[in-house]
């Protein structure tokens, strides 16, 4: 009895200052669960080559339209930052990052989102990290993608380009349609899905989570490679009737699901 006793005071001081450092922060934050956020825009100057999006919050997404300069619409506030930096032909977007500790969003998926509009006819090399929130990619074509995503999620369009390379260690990446010359996908945790592939050379290796394919092609063109331990692979190992067309899996836990279109 004494020690359920004991357990319900220190839940009750848990609770107690929990409570607390809630209303010190609230206030600290002017007593409101949403901070009041405006929009700016940023637009190029030079010639930019590569796109950087390093998502820590909120949403990132791209889009094609008819202008002349890249520009990105970005929400600004009192509580919260973003930087966008265009330095020797990159422009870096940089998520949505709390000012201070007390800074905070009670409903995060209300946050506004911040488009990169980029000009169409302009292809631009891609470096992807997602930390938290969402980034998604429009449809349209890039140079090489290369994406890492340690939490959240990044959605994908009909995009085409000619190298795609991708690690996720948590979160996830969902592509509609992926139209490459080389894929290659590292998954630590989490899972990666995509509804339509269309790539001759196909790399994936898993240490923990799931990748599920739907390759545009028939199967018996590809020469497939399975190195497994653990977890699971729906194909077998096999010769193809196209020198062009390979497909190397290494599966140490999680699972690996090919299917062709």
């Amino acid at each position: 009895m004494k020690a359920i006793i004991k357990a319900i005071i220190a839940g009750s001081v848990i609770i107690g200052v929990g409570l607390i450092i809630l209303i010190v922060a609230l206030g600290l934050n002017g007593w409101k669960f949403m901070p009041d956020f405006s929009t700016e825009q940023f637009t190029a100057e030079g010639e930019i080559a590569e796109l950087r999006l390093e998502d820590s919050g909120g949403k990132i997404r791209t889009e094609f339209y008819d202008g002349e300069s890249i520009a990105v619409d970005y929400p600004v506030s009192e509580q919260y930052v973003m930087e966008v930096k265009e330095q020797d032909g990159v422009l870096t977007v940089s998520g949505l990052k709390r000012k201070h500790w007390y800074n905070f969003i009670f409903i995060p998926n209300a946050l506004p989102e911040t488009v990169v509009k980029i000009p169409r006819g302009t292809v631009l090399k891609m470096s992807v990290t997602v930390n938290a929130g969402s980034v998604s990619l429009a449809a349209g074509e890039y140079a090489e993608t290369n994406v890492t995503v340690n939490a959240g999620n990044l959605n994908i369009a009909d995009v085409t380009c000619p190298k795609f390379v991708c690690k996720i260690n948590a979160g996830a990446i969902s592509a509609e349609s992926l139209d490459c010359d080389s894929f290659e996908c590292d998954i630590n945790a989490g899972a990666f899905s995509a509804d339509r592939l269309r790539c001759p050379q196909i790399r994936a290796e898993v240490s923990a989570g799931s990748v599920s394919l739907a390759v545009a092609g028939n199967m018996e063109e590809y020469s497939v490679i399975i190195d497994k331990t653990a977890g699971s692979c729906n194909l077998s190992g096999q010769i193809g009737t196209d020198p062009s067309k390979r497909m190397d899996i290494k599966v140490s836990a999680g699972s690996v699901n090919v299917s062709f279109l």
